[in-house]
């Protein structure tokens, strides 16, 4: 099933959660709804549910105006992150419960309850715990409960609310290769609601990245992140070091240092930020062309990686740079050294309105 969103608002008070937000997911996708606390992405995912009225615009599933719809006839699984399992029934009656509630007309017999929870324990790898009660039972093992529970009623959409949140880092991160590989068996269209950069570039087909009730950026984990559409995305996708200067005629300076800006040619003259993240850094002990003096502050080895904290030797401004712990023990450098940096790559947002070439005061 494909869902449409089209030009939704949302206001609480004199808050607004959603303003004008438009966004097609095609079936089968898994798409990550990116974003910080308040940034209304779990708005939109309730929209889509049907568990929140927009004020204005429409939700459309294949096509169909669900907008006035209520939830129990959307056909939406759910999965939250505080797993809402019921503590006085096993594993198999909390799998069942959505079939068996059903009204008699639509519940199916008990021979093919059993079957589809069975079914479904196994698809989860968890069939060897249906006789036992949720507080026996791990976080992670409970989450993947209620992602059954969810699928038992045939949904078309899934709709999964910040599902590992209250899970530890190691289960989250086994949990998000276990979804990825799960919905690509199932392929259901489903749309999770995340604020961790990581599982929405690791687990999505697509990633929407919301800022303050509007999209930012819509595109695959690989665009999102090596083609960030606006500074709030270079920034909230991983470390980013920022270079303030100014963009003349497509060409960017930032003290002695100069970058092509070829999308800002028109530019006569603005300030500017160049947004380069730590492992687009070169780091060498002798200076090159145009590369920027600065002093190593502490070295942090994590795995294979050495993270460098370094203060810029003209404006005191830290940066951060990653490099191989094979580079790094080459380069031997320690707290104190001087080394020179240069950035590899870069993408060169403006900060101020600008006045392009030729045009009049």
């Amino acid at each position: 099933m494909s869902i449409q969103v089209r030009n939704v608002s949302k206001n609480f008070g004199n808050f607004s959660a959603l303003n004008g937000v438009s966004l097609d997911i095609e079936p089968g996708e898994l798409v990550a709804l990116l974003g910080p606390s308040g940034s209304g992405k779990t708005t939109l995912l309730r929209v889509i549910a049907g568990l929140e009225r927009p004020d204005s615009g429409q939700i459309y599933f294949s096509g169909e105006d669900t907008t006035e719809t209520r939830v129990q006839e959307r056909e939406v699984g759910f999965v939250f992150q505080h797993y809402a399992l019921f503590r006085h029934m096993t594993i198999f009656e909390n799998v069942a419960f959505g079939l068996r509630v059903r009204p008699r007309k639509e519940r199916p017999a008990e021979a093919e309850v059993q079957e589809r929870v069975h079914k479904l324990l196994n698809l989860v790898q968890l069939d060897w715990l249906a006789d036992r009660y949720p507080h026996q039972l791990s976080g992670g093992q409970r989450q993947r409960i209620a992602l059954a529970r969810a699928l038992a009623i045939e949904p078309k959409v899934l709709l999964l609310d910040e599902p590992f949140g209250a899970l530890d880092a190691k289960v989250r991160k086994e949990l998000r290769r276990w979804l990825r590989r799960l919905h690509d068996e199932i392929n259901l269209t489903s749309v999770f609601v995340t604020h961790d950069q990581e599982e929405a570039l690791e687990v999505a087909d697509r990633i929407v990245v919301v800022n303050q009730g509007k999209i930012e950026q819509v595109g695959t984990p690989e665009a999102v992140y090596d083609h960030p559409a606006t500074a709030f995305v270079y920034q909230f996708l991983g470390n980013v070091n920022q270079f303030h200067g100014r963009v003349r005629r497509g060409i960017a300076t930032f003290g002695s240092k100069t970058l092509a800006a070829p999308e800002h040619e028109t530019v006569e003259d603005a300030a500017a930020t160049a947004y380069v993240r730590p492992h687009d850094i070169d780091i060498a002990r002798a200076p090159g062309i145009a590369s920027m003096p600065a002093t190593v502050s502490h070295a942090l080895r994590v795995g294979p990686v050495v993270r460098l904290e370094l203060s810029r030797d003209d404006n005191g401004e830290l940066v951060e740079v990653e490099v191989p712990r094979e580079r790094f023990d080459d380069l031997g450098v320690a707290a104190g050294n001087v080394v020179h940096l240069t950035p590899r790559r870069a993408k060169v947002f403006l900060e101020t309105p600008h006045a392009a070439v030729g045009a009049r005061p």
